[in-house]
């Protein structure tokens, strides 16, 4: 939950304030669940990070390399930019998600 839910709301604002606002979040559950926190703070992580390729606006690296080739003649739309930034964001939080549970273990 806590990755997927980093991942929509990092596509509309930046990852490193809502990173430093989830951390006490996160924290917290780890404590009222009695697990470890360091697996929530890499779902929140790797959701923070690759939510930001959902749109032009997640990311500073996207609005900076959008407005590059608009000094150059090209325009991204935000239709484009999405067709090509769900999938691609989809295919690699699957990944990260299956990852964080083959390092960290399944629950047993």
């Amino acid at each position: 939950l806590i990755v997927w839910s980093s991942v929509l709301i990092s596509a509309f604002i930046d990852n490193l304030p809502y990173v430093a606002t989830m951390l006490p979040v996160v924290s917290g559950i780890a404590a009222a669940l009695g697990t470890d926190p360091n697996v929530l703070y890499f779902g929140l992580l790797a959701g923070s990070t690759l939510g930001g390729n959902l749109t032009p606006i997640g990311a500073s690296a996207n609005i900076v390399g959008i407005g590059i080739l608009r000094s150059v003649g090209y325009t991204v739309k935000t239709r484009t930019f999405m067709r090509i930034g769900i999938p691609t964001t989809l295919a690699a939080v699957t990944t990260a998600y299956v990852l964080i549970w083959l390092l960290f273990g399944l629950p047993a």
